[in-house]
């Protein structure tokens, strides 16, 4: 069963600089999690988990509902606010939950609360 993540996060370009920025900063921390981009949208990156063999797992890990959405918005104090979410096997589901692990790739920092 896939382990659902949500990480927030702050980036000081407006957001459709911070989207293509992020599009291939996010190739490594993203591999590392077993995901691998597969959509880009308006405001949004689709990660779906990568492409190995045996295909089998591959398939496996579909059907679990394993995959990410980054979501690019327009921060309250500007720059942009990056949501990171969806869900993981748990094997990588605490490498995905910590937002150091995006933020050193995105040169971003944690989202403040509001």
């Amino acid at each position: 069963m896939a382990h659902q993540f949500n990480v927030e996060l702050s980036m000081r370009e407006p957001p459709a600089e911070a989207q293509a920025r992020a599009a291939s900063a996010l190739t490594d921390p993203a591999r590392a999690v077993g995901f691998r981009l597969t959509k880009r949208g308006a405001g949004e990156l689709g990660y779906r988990p990568r492409v190995q063999f045996p295909f089998l797992i591959m398939l496996l890990r579909n059907l679990n509902g394993e995959r990410m959405t980054v979501k690019f918005d327009p921060g309250a104090a500007g720059g942009t606010r990056v949501t990171i979410s969806g869900a993981a096997s748990r094997a990588h589901h605490p490498l995905a939950a910590d937002p150091e692990h995006w933020s050193e790739a995105l040169g971003a920092s944690p989202a403040a609360e509001q």
